[in-house]
């Protein structure tokens, strides 16, 4: 598994489509609407610290943990006001005080290796919320593993780097990515290279599991939307109350 040591670095300029602000009106508007209590919020799996930090600029106090040290500086080098960043494991971990809302955004998800890592990752999910605390995520879905990345090329070419995205579509839901960034150095470019994996999942899978492990699903949503997945969404929201 790759630490990101790189693609931390860049990493913002390669979601700048992302429109971090739109994610953060959206998912806080579900917080709004059905949460209640202190804006004591959880940032699972928060990379650089971008929604973070448009999160904290409304009034959310926000812990952010990423299994990734390289992301970590990168969200810390935000200084980002009522927010803390440390290292964590989505899939095991554990807060010094319990809060009232959780997201986990752009397929982090999708990281989790196997089903099994997605229960343990909404256990603590829940151990980590208030009664009735939201957890708010979002997943790439089958068809974008499967068709959209699958074994297609992306190419970047940007004012800082170059940046080549190779997809190897394993099977199962699951992607092989290979980055290979080119940096240039002043007389040539250096190569550096990452590698990950990402898993898509069943939506009834996720639901069964979040209704086993404590959670009302509230609404399950097409991307950045109130309306039902299509057959074609690449990426989907779950919106759920822990019981």
């Amino acid at each position: 598994m790759s630490s990101y040591v790189t693609l931390a670095r860049y990493y913002d300029s390669l979601t700048e489509n992302a429109d971090y602000k739109v994610r953060s009106d959206y998912i806080s508007n579900f917080f709004s609407r059905y949460g209640s209590g202190e804006k004591t919020l959880l940032d699972l799996a928060c990379g650089s610290g971008s929604l973070s930090q448009h999160l904290a600029q409304k009034g959310y106090e926000i812990i952010g943990i990423d299994l990734s040290e390289d992301m970590l500086v990168q969200a810390n080098s935000k200084n980002i006001k009522n927010a803390i960043f440390a290292k964590g494991d989505m899939k095991d971990f554990e807060l010094p005080y319990n809060v009232n809302y959780c997201v986990s955004s752009l397929d982090s998800i999708n990281h989790l290796k196997d089903i099994d890592e997605v229960e343990s990752c909404f256990k603590c999910v829940y151990s980590a919320l208030n009664e009735n605390g939201i957890f708010v995520f979002d997943v790439n879905t089958l068809y974008k593993n499967e068709v959209i990345l699958g074994n297609n090329t992306f190419v970047y070419d940007e004012e800082d780097y170059f940046l080549s995205w190779d997809n190897v579509y394993i099977g199962d839901g699951v992607v092989s990515i290979f980055l290979d960034f080119f940096i240039y150095n002043g007389k040539s470019y250096d190569r550096y290279s990452e590698n990950f994996e990402e898993k898509a999942y069943e939506t009834d899978e996720i639901s069964n599991l979040l209704n086993n492990t404590g959670f009302e699903i509230i609404g399950i949503y097409n991307e950045l939307t109130e309306e039902e997945p299509e057959d074609k969404s690449e990426r989907i929201f779950f919106v759920c109350k822990r019981k």
